[in-house]
């Protein structure tokens, strides 16, 4: 019968029983979501802060002309379009603001941007906030420095919004110290990520421009060496070659060869002439006849001989010329390559030079504020309406919890729709079962008057 009776309460709630409940408990309700509520706008007024939000545009290859250029003349392959997969460019850049170094350049970047005279009323006010709150006692020591800079850690955010957006964002209690600080950060990391990009091109092209100018020095060098050695007089590379040379010594071999068999017939005719004619030999004149004819060859002879010793010495030298001939031919060789390698080097510098100006015209571009923080956007980290919602879940969570900790702490008593949904008067139903249940429900009934 408890069965019978349990199934039929669980079949029988519906909507229009917690409805009643409401209703029976509004009092309840209405004071839990009150209080929530007067606390939560007093939250609302004094601790809730106000979120300051500025983006920062990164540009690349696939939004901006000017950097499709440099990255195609540069030769860059990587987009800042995969921020999202991890160790890339963009989450480089992220990872930047999050350091020591950039909250040390913007507590710098905060006085003196909070003295420009162009600054707004509202972030004026805010500086002067800033400035006697936290800024000039944090000039005095290294601790509160410290403090100051722990300080703007927890108030500040930086994240990747989109493929190519960085969002910056301030929160604290005040709406224009919001704005004043979002902004600051967003020149300054726009500044910041650009010199620390250009810093190091900086050091790429020192490094290039000195191994340009070691290599302009080796060049005049090598240039230097290989004229001096094409200059010496034993040199007679740059003259002609050793084929030649070859066929140079070939021919004054032939000249030294035709000359002393000149001599040798020269001779045949002077021992012929001697002796047919003896008399004519010892009584002719030496310019006339025979004995002029004798005179005339040996005098041939004599400048033979001395072309035979000229051609001589000659054909010697040309012979050390042609023994240590490979030895210079191949220091020339070598010279003359290295002067090559060194022209090539230097062509691919200059070229990497200009690559690297290209590179320089591109970071310049690189980082622009596309949205900066402003009355309409900087705003409560929770607004109004959610705050309402929350606090009227909040006192129905609690309001339910409390009414069946009730329940469970008196469970006694009998609610007035269980017994009209569960009671049996039969008067005239003699079973035994039905006569025992409607007795301890009138029985609850006559004990307990606080029926609901």
């Amino acid at each position: 019968m408890e069965k019978l009776l349990e199934s039929k309460v669980e079949r029988t709630f519906q909507a229009r029983d917690f409805l009643a409940l409401l209703k029976r408990h509004v009092k309840l309700f209405v004071g839990l979501f009150v209080s929530l509520l007067v606390i939560s706008l007093l939250l609302y007024i004094f601790k809730i802060p106000y979120v300051g939000k500025g983006r920062l545009l990164v540009n690349d290859a696939q939004n901006s002309p000017l950097q499709a250029f440099s990255t195609a003349y540069f030769g860059m392959t990587k987009s800042v379009a995969d921020g999202k997969k991890g160790n890339t460019q963009i989450g480089k850049q992220i990872e930047v603001l999050k350091t020591r170094e950039f909250y040390e350049e913007l507590l710098k970047r905060i006085d003196v941007r909070g003295r420009s005279p162009s600054l707004p009323v509202e972030e004026q006010k805010a500086y002067e906030y800033i400035k006697d709150k936290y800024l000039n006692d944090a000039m005095k020591d290294e601790a509160s420095r410290l403090a100051f800079i722990m300080k703007l850690d927890s108030w500040s955010q930086a994240k990747l919004e989109s493929d190519y957006e960085i969002k910056v964002s301030f929160a604290t209690p005040s709406k224009d110290l919001s704005m004043f600080l979002t902004n600051t950060a967003l020149e300054l990391s726009s500044e910041y990520l650009r010199n620390r990009e250009m810093s190091e091109i900086n050091e790429v092209e020192k490094f290039i421009v000195d191994q340009k100018s070691q290599v302009d020095k080796n060049i005049k060098e090598l240039t230097e060496e290989l004229a001096n050695f094409q200059a010496q007089p034993e040199n007679l590379i740059s003259l002609t070659s050793r084929e030649k040379m070859g066929e140079y010594l070939s021919d004054l071999m032939v000249r030294m060869n035709e000359a002393r068999l000149k001599i040798s017939e020269n001779n045949r005719d002077i021992e012929f002439l001697q002796d047919g004619n003896p008399v004519e030999k010892n009584t002719g004149s030496s310019l006339y006849g025979v004995g002029g004819r004798i005179e005339a060859l040996r005098l041939e002879n004599k400048m033979l001989e001395s072309r035979v010793v000229q051609i001589k010495d000659s054909v010697d030298k040309i012979g050390k010329h042609l023994k240590v001939l490979p030895v210079a031919a191949q220091m020339l060789e070598d010279k003359r390559k290295k002067s090559e390698l060194e022209y090539l080097k230097y062509k691919e510098l200059t070229e990497t030079l200009a690559k690297v100006e290209a590179q320089k015209l591109s970071v310049k571009d690189r980082f622009e504020i596309i949205e900066r923080a402003r009355n309409d956007n900087t705003t409560p980290q929770i607004d109004l309406v959610t705050l309402c919602f929350l606090c009227m879940v909040l006192s129905l969570s609690l309001g339910l919890t409390l009414v069946y900790l009730q329940h469970l702490w008196t469970p006694m008593v009998v609610q007035k729709e269980s017994v009209r949904n569960v009671m049996v008067f039969d008067d005239h139903n003699q079973d035994p079962r039905v006569v025992i249940e409607n007795a301890k429900i009138k029985f609850q009934l006559g004990n307990h008057g606080s029926v609901e």
